[in-house]
């Protein structure tokens, strides 16, 4: 027989990102010793840190993951593995509190030849062969994508590299998109779950779904309601961003409306900035948060509409009449109507002043304003 020990048997490895050769090499032991309890170290992450790349998964969740996928097994046990750094050796005494006779590794460990000296003193070290599988450097060039895809985006550029999303800064203030991203990121709200920023560049999380204009007046309306009572306190009003791009409100026409500033909005809810995803609706480009009027995150998705040829005056006219109070939402799409053009003159460069023109102009009249 070639297995006449009856200790426990010890296999080790970083295990990141559990995937099939993993597996196979771990099969391999339970078969090749199929009446000794296998004992699994995890590396810690000091460990692969000190010779390798900084893993994906942390050392419990490595340790989790291999314990769940052998939680029916009684013969496999899972520890962290008790070496700090490469240079350290695997002693005698670790073996004996362990009652391990036999460890199992696929190949020998070059960066440190004496890793496995008092093991194999004994006659206990046995090389089983890597693994032709898969080994977890191919399993992350697999899902690290090799080509950067352009965004859509009017105003910023925007790039997709995987599941993360690049934007350079062009129009905006960095100080407003660090505040919103940064309640968002605390908050995990809306997708948000990593956002950090060198300068102009910024780096977010990709949201899978659709861009498009087929969203109804209700939804866009229960997700203003949902933002403005998921605890966003941002740190500007419209008023801020009115007087950084040098707008000011006709105080006649927007007076009532201006009254009110206590609503939370997303402040660019433009069709554009929606993803439609499983889950529902998700909005993206969240640089201009802020306390501002009913009705403003519907204002700009109803201008976005029309902008870019998805609906013209009179069905822009029909969609806010489905509202609770169309004259105020009609108004909140007047002043977003205001407010961009002058946006767009402060950025020097007339991106919809024609449209938005044409589309205030038909609401004016249709709502009776004076």
């Amino acid at each position: 027989m070639e297995n006449k020990k009856k200790g426990n048997v010890f296999t080790a490895g970083v295990f990141d990102l559990f995937h099939a050769g993993h597996m196979e090499s771990i099969m391999k032991v339970l078969n090749k010793f199929p009446d000794q309890v296998l004992i699994i170290g995890v590396a810690t992450d000091k460990y692969t840190k000190s010779f390798k790349r900084t893993p994906v998964q942390t050392c419990l969740e490595r340790i989790h993951t291999i314990e769940t996928i052998f939680s029916s097994n009684k013969k496999v046990m899972v520890i962290q593995d008790p070496l700090d750094t490469y240079t350290d050796n695997y002693e005698k005494w670790f073996y004996d509190e362990y009652g391990i006779t036999d460890h199992c590794q696929g190949t020998d460990f070059d960066e440190n030849p004496k890793v496995y000296e008092y093991i194999k003193s004994i006659n206990g070290f046995h090389l089983m062969g890597r693994s032709e599988l898969m080994s977890t450097t191919e399993l992350i060039n697999k899902l690290t994508p090799s080509h950067v895809v352009k965004l859509d985006g009017d105003t910023n550029q925007n790039f997709r590299l995987g599941n993360i999303v690049i934007k350079e800064v062009i129009h905006g203030d960095t100080e407003f998109m660090d505040d919103a991203y940064t309640q968002l990121l605390s908050n995990n709200l809306f997708g948000v779950t990593n956002y950090q920023r060198f300068g102009k560049l910024v780096f977010l999380p990709f949201i899978e779904g659709n861009i498009t204009p087929e969203i109804s007046v209700q939804d866009v309306v229960s997700l203003s309601d949902n933002i403005s009572k998921c605890g966003l306190k941002p740190k500007i009003s419209l008023l801020d961003i009115f007087k950084k791009y040098s707008f000011i409100p006709n105080e006649q026409l927007y007076a009532d409306l201006l009254s009110d500033m206590t609503v939370v909005c997303h402040g660019d809810m433009a069709y554009t900035n929606l993803v439609k995803g499983q889950t529902g609706l998700i909005p993206i480009d969240w640089e201009f948060l802020c306390y501002g009027v009913k009705y403003w995150d519907l204002g700009c998705f109803l201008a976005s509409l029309y902008i870019y040829g998805h609906s013209d005056s009179e069905n822009i006219y029909l969609k806010i009449i489905e509202t609770r109070n169309p004259k105020q939402a009609a108004l909140a799409t007047l002043l977003l109507c205001d407010y961009w053009i002058a946006w767009s003159t402060s950025a020097q460069y007339d991106y919809f002043s024609k449209e938005l023109t044409e589309l205030r102009s038909y609401l004016f009249v249709k709502f009776s304003f004076r």
